[in-house]
């Protein structure tokens, strides 16, 4: 590990220091920080998705708005350029560092001097000697805290003297705790969530487990977080979200909000390729053999014109030289042509294990697959050995079935991302109309491609998604079960699903399989008490084989029917999640800031937000607002790049005097370039099934008119209660934008 020296260390973050801040909101007219930067070490977690922190902590940091950054400890330690737009440093190490000296003595010199907090959960990266003490006294104090070496071993005495509403959030401590190193409080600036008191020989002592303060925050091993290795369970033991608000000091500011469009939470679905040519298994298709993909084509999106859905084929599915090759591009043809279906690619040869792509070796690739026949194997990758050694012709059922034994599904050729990417996207736009184009690249397999795979997605001018593997459900009964909303490779960023697919919901496709209903369960629990994700239906076409996981797919559809939700393409997401991290927020006022560079992200939130409000007449670029579990949604304008949202404190009922001054609260569909002239609205606006809107605008009634290229689609008139609430439902075809006009009625205002 690298080992630089105190003296070059001192003179680095001396300099640094300068431009370090800790608080997340900034001065006037400075920049909001938002990231924190993890470290960890490769020897002891391989990659950042194997991290704890990417496991456990970067959920709640991203819906309080922080962007997490990796460091690898082993390539040495952050240097002032990788510290420069950090508001803390995180640690979640599961062992002792290699050189765990180095690292405290590092630790100790930028909280002396800079203000950057620090936040350790778990082991503090080695054994704490009286030396190491000292090293990270400052680290300490600055929390309120003050470390020993001294251990706490007799717990069996322990008793709880000091405990706050952040612990127990869900699973209590366990009555004998663990032992633990004894800290004790420093001063009165630390909010002590957990503290014990313990009897060893005839010394009492008391020590703090969990605690925040000025300085970050410190919870010790056992104490945060309960994990049951019997049955691959975890529970937070602290509230995560309480947590790391504290240890940041969090103030109010703007939060990228990822779940929300136009006041509701967002909807959409996806479906990978896999078993698009496997035969179905229900009866009332059994009089001639009928692809999975052709009754998914008739059975669960052509009756859903309201429901978008994006379909990501496996390229070389289409290959007509192969058994149902031309049916399976005709289905795939069928399917883009609807209006509703967004086109994705699932990739040319559905790779099950990226990683061995990246040093990827051809001979090695045959031998495994020679192997694997040799030993006795009856999957497509033993028919592969013959083939690839020339010894029979192209089997008919060659692409039916999969085995995850071996790297990828097709592997008749060499790998190359040339193929996976370009030659995909080629093959698949062929199927689709003039005009309609991929827009979304779904990782295949375990879902966790090396860098330069999403650098060349990313090349292509696509938008990617898949992994993350969320569940939160009687099965994962934990917010740790929820992934964050993307996975750091090297400079590139993979975009995760928001929800998991059938696949695990029915024993890895074999058996239960009508569990997918469950997936209703995730979606309860991710929108109470706090909205923590949007909504995601993610199949395969495998799931049109069976009646019952037909009905289970068909179920969540319904879901999405009932619910008042925005229904968007799936590559819409993928834009929305990629705002998140470029988005620019500048603190311009007491309470106003500037918000940029937003990408596809078009809301932001504010927590704990009773009390306060848009003020309309002080922003630009905002469309409304609308309020869930405790917390401010407002909708920006795609139109106005940079917006102004300033809030006023304003307990009232916000009923606007004009109509200029109206405000949207929900609505189906999405809103962009919004005019507001005397008493008239006009906006463009674009969405599936029918267009929900609710305004908070004046008493009185209005004309609406709907029109698109000049032609006019819808005229109506309609009156808003006695409570401000204008509510109007549009019922023409939206996919296409459509210019809305709403007007005062001739003498009701002017």
């Amino acid at each position: 590990m690298f080992r630089p020296s105190f003296e070059w260390l001192r003179v680095l973050f001396l300099l640094g220091g300068m431009f370090l801040s800790s608080a997340v909101v900034a001065h006037s007219d400075e920049p909001v920080r938002r990231e924190v930067l993890a470290l960890y070490h490769s020897d002891l977690e391989p990659s950042v998705d194997s991290t704890l922190v990417h496991l456990n902590a970067e959920l709640p940091l991203n819906h309080l708005g922080y962007i997490v950054r990796y460091h690898d400890l082993k390539r040495g330690l952050p240097g002032g350029k990788e510290l420069a737009n950090a508001v803390a440093v995180l640690s979640m190490f599961p062992e002792d560092l290699p050189d765990h000296e180095t690292y405290f003595e590092w630790l100790g010199e930028i909280t002396r001097t800079n203000d950057l907090r620090v936040i350790m959960l778990n082991n503090l990266g080695g054994p704490v000697t009286t030396h190491d003490a000292e090293l990270l006294g400052s680290v300490f104090r600055r929390i309120g805290l003050e470390l020993t070496p001294k251990i706490i071993d007799n717990t069996l005495t322990s008793q709880v003297v000091a405990r706050d509403t952040m612990i127990g959030f869900e699973r209590e401590p366990d009555p004998v705790p663990e032992r633990h190193l004894l800290v004790r409080r420093y001063g009165n600036s630390a909010r002590v969530a957990l503290e014990y008191e313990s009897r060893d020989g005839g010394e009492l002592s008391r020590s703090v487990a969990v605690a925040t303060g000025p300085g970050g925050g410190y919870a010790a091993p056992g104490f945060f977080i309960y994990y049951d290795s019997e049955l691959d369970q975890k529970r937070w033991i602290i509230d995560p979200f309480e947590f790391f608000a504290s240890a940041l000091g969090t103030g109010l500011f703007p939060i990228p909000d990822t779940t929300t469009v136009s006041g509701r939470r967002l909807f959409f679905s996806h479906v990978d390729g896999d078993g698009w040519k496997s035969l179905t298994r229900i009866e009332r298709y059994r009089d001639k053999p009928t692809l999975s993909a052709d009754v998914m084509l008739r059975e669960l999106v052509e009756p859903y014109p309201d429901i978008p859905v994006t379909i990501g084929p496996v390229a070389s599915d289409m290959d007509p030289s192969i058994h149902h090759g031309k049916d399976a591009a005709r289905v795939a043809s069928e399917l883009f042509a609807l209006p509703q279906v967004e086109i994705g690619s699932h990739t040319y040869t559905h790779p099950f294990v990226w990683e061995y792509f990246e040093t990827y070796d051809r001979s090695d690739e045959l031998a495994l697959i020679r192997n694997h026949a040799f030993n006795g194997s009856t999957s497509i990758f033993s028919r592969f050995g013959s083939l690839i050694s020339g010894a029979r012709a192209l089997p008919d059922n060659l692409l039916e079935e999969a085995d995850e034994a071996l790297p990828r599904f097709d592997a008749r050729e060499p790998f190359s991302l040339k193929k996976e990417v370009g030659d995909a996207l080629g093959i698949t736009e062929a199927l689709a109309p003039a005009g309609k184009h991929v827009e979304l690249y779904q990782w295949s397999g375990d879902a966790e491609p090396f860098e330069a795979a999403i650098e060349a997605v990313r090349r292509s001018g696509l938008r990617n998604l898949n992994g993350g593997e969320t569940r939160f459900d009687a099965t994962r009964p934990s917010v740790s079960h929820i992934s964050p909303i993307s996975r750091q490779v090297g400079a590139q960023r993979q975009i995760y699903a928001l929800n998991d697919n059938e696949y695990t919901y029915t024993d890895l496709w074999r058996g239960r399989f009508n569990g997918f209903t469950q997936l209703i369960e995730t979606f309860r629990r991710t929108e109470n008490p706090r909205r923590l994700r949007g909504a995601n239906l993610y199949y395969h076409a495998y799931s049109a084989e069976r009646s019952v996981s037909l009905d289970a797919v068909r179920s969540i559809l319904g879901w999405a029917r009932e619910e008042p939700v925005a229904p968007i393409r799936a590559s819409d997401y993928a834009a929305i999640a990629d705002g998140f991290f470029s988005t620019k927020i500048r603190k311009i006022g007491d309470l106003q800031w500037s918000v940029s560079d937003r990408d596809g992200l078009q809301t932001v939130r504010f927590d704990n937000a009773e009390g306060v409000r848009v003020d309309l007449a002080a922003s630009a670029g905002v469309l409304g607002e609308t309020r869930h579990g405790g917390s401010l949604y407002v909708a920006l304008d795609s139109k106005v790049d940079t917006a102004i949202v300033e809030l006023r404190r304003d307990h009232a009922t916000n009923v606007p005097p004009t109509l200029d001054m109206a405000m949207l609260e929900q609505a189906r569909w999405r809103i962009s370039g919004l005019e507001r002239k005397g008493c008239r609205l006009s906006f463009l606006t674009e969405g599936f099934g029918v267009g929900d809107f609710v305004w908070r605008a004046p008493s009185g009634h209005y004309r609406i008119n709907a029109s698109r290229d000049g032609k006019e689609l819808l005229a109506t008139q309609v009156a808003n209660s006695a409570n401000g609430e204008l509510h109007f439902r549009l019922t023409f075809d939206a996919i296409e934008p459509a210019r809305i006009d709403i007007a005062c009625d001739t003498g009701e205002q002017s």
